[in-house]
């Protein structure tokens, strides 16, 4: 049986290629560059920089599999 973190390392990958070809607007500007972090109202930063959204992912996955293991095993 795979073990946990290989499969949050799975899970994880997926969601970040997924969030790279969706491109979403308040990660990526419209020619596909990373926005910068900032609070100014403008189109070139964001409140949710992709370098926090990225540890809070990883976070959540892992926890989420780990409650799956505790329940199912």
């Amino acid at each position: 049986m795979l073990s946990r973190k290989v499969i949050t390392l799975i899970i994880y990958l997926l969601i970040i290629s997924i969030i790279c070809s969706i491109n979403p607007e308040f990660i990526f500007d419209k020619d596909g560059n990373i926005k910068t972090f900032g609070n100014k109202i403008d189109d070139d930063t964001t409140f949710l920089p992709i370098f926090l959204i990225l540890p809070i992912f990883a976070l959540s996955i892992y926890l989420i599999v780990l409650v799956f293991e505790i329940i199912y095993t």
